[in-house]
């Protein structure tokens, strides 16, 4: 049974409202405060939702899924890539990111958008944490799956949109 697009897209966005959920409980009730690529992270499940929405609310426009579908694998990637980062810092830590940084947001105050880049992916003391873990993985690794599956979800998109361009001839 194939999925129809439309319900690809909710499928996307429940998963994506049910992650930042998630995170936000972790941060409120269980005082887990996220790190710099963690919040890199939450911004890309953020604009991946309001990617799937549009999605949903736009289904039936065969531009407009094209923009989507690119958007949501940029966004993918990019996640990949920021989880990715955290995770190679938690697995391998060096002696360079032992103190404890502040937050995204107040390095963007203060310091200009090549500064606070070069110190987000340098890593701090809270990107090595591993912290709260189910099934042996933290979070860091369990959103870089996110990431993947959800780079995986674009990729499906556009195979269904060359089907539906076939077909349509």
């Amino acid at each position: 049974m194939t999925m129809t697009i439309r319900s690809t897209y909710l499928l996307g966005l429940g998963a994506v409202s049910a992650l930042l959920l998630t995170s936000i409980y972790f941060q409120l009730f269980e005082g887990m405060m996220p790190c710099p690529l963690c919040t890199l992270q939450r911004i890309a499940f953020i604009l991946l939702g309001i990617l799937f929405l549009a999605g949903t609310l736009t289904h039936s426009k065969h531009l407009v899924r094209l923009i989507i579908n690119t958007l949501c694998l940029l966004v993918s990637i990019a996640g990949i890539f920021f989880a990715g980062r955290q995770v190679w810092l938690q697995h391998f830590p060096s002696a360079n990111n032992t103190e404890c940084g502040v937050s995204i947001q107040y390095m963007m105050h203060v310091l200009s958008m090549n500064e606070v880049l070069e110190k987000v992916f340098a890593g701090s003391a809270e990107c090595t944490q591993r912290g709260w873990e189910f099934l042996h993985l933290n979070m860091a690794e369990w959103a870089l799956l996110w990431f993947i599956g959800f780079s995986i979800m674009a990729i499906y998109l556009f195979v269904e949109e060359v089907k539906w361009k076939k077909h349509k001839k």
